[in-house]
């Protein structure tokens, strides 16, 4: 049995269901899936004052996968808060969707485009950042929001649905091969454009689920000499 701890860095549950519904449906047999959200921390995070903000809560439900006998663990927001600090803090795999879907993308063509989500004047800077971390920034043509604010996907499936066709069409002039969906949030409407627009769409959930089922069939993790246990030292918070 592999018991993944999927950690949903907001202070809301309303993702919480459709996280798992959407995961279920591809996990392995023998995988159990907890979602969780935070007590503390942001609604959504869509800029790195929410990345900040949300780090130390996303570290202490970390801790206590890892304390609660977690096998693996997901932190569940593209921006990947508090992902590195996680891999340095437990020795049991730690996967962010970004950095999991930049890799499937990777896998699947030569040059992707991330549509993300949030209003027109986001200008993706947190994706930017952690591509350029990653060393993958040169693989991706462009970040482009579609339009929609996060808390308001659920409700504006059609808008986002067409914003998404029109600006992966944009990404795929530009040379990209696949397109990689930018937001966890962003659920539902991957099969529709991909089918219309014939090009791959990288789904941030399912690419860290099975990234992480493979890292715990594998017997691997993140090794301590690129991410070293944090010194034991007093900390408040």
């Amino acid at each position: 049995m592999k018991r993944i701890r999927v950690i949903v860095p907001v202070i809301t549950d309303m993702w919480n269901e459709p996280v798992l519904r959407e995961m279920s449906a591809c996990k392995e047999p023998d995988t159990v899936l907890e979602v969780v959200s935070l007590e503390k921390g942001a609604i959504s995070v869509e800029d790195s004052f929410d990345v900040a903000w949300s780090g130390l809560f996303v570290l202490q439900q970390v801790l206590k996968a890892e304390k609660d006998g977690a096998d693996g663990i997901i932190i569940y927001c593209f921006d990947d808060p508090g992902v590195r600090g996680a891999k340095e803090a437990v020795k049991i795999p730690v996967v962010g969707i970004g950095e999991a879907s930049m890799h499937v993308a990777s896998l699947i063509g030569h040059k992707y485009g991330i549509v993300t989500a949030g209003p027109p004047q986001k200008t993706g800077s947190v994706i930017w950042d952690n591509l350029r971390m990653y060393e993958m920034d040169h693989k991706c043509v462009g970040v482009r929001p579609v339009g929609v604010p996060v808390l308001r996907l659920k409700d504006d499936i059609e808008e986002e649905e067409r914003n998404l066709t029109e600006f992966a069409s944009e990404m795929i002039a530009k040379g990209a091969d696949v397109i990689v969906l930018g937001c966890g949030s962003m659920l539902g409407v991957a099969g529709p454009v991909s089918r219309k627009l014939q090009v791959p769409i990288v789904i941030p959930a399912l690419a860290a689920l099975k990234i992480c089922e493979a890292l715990i069939a594998m017997g691997l993790a993140q090794s301590k000499r690129g991410f070293a246990t944090p010194l034991d030292k007093e900390r408040i918070g």
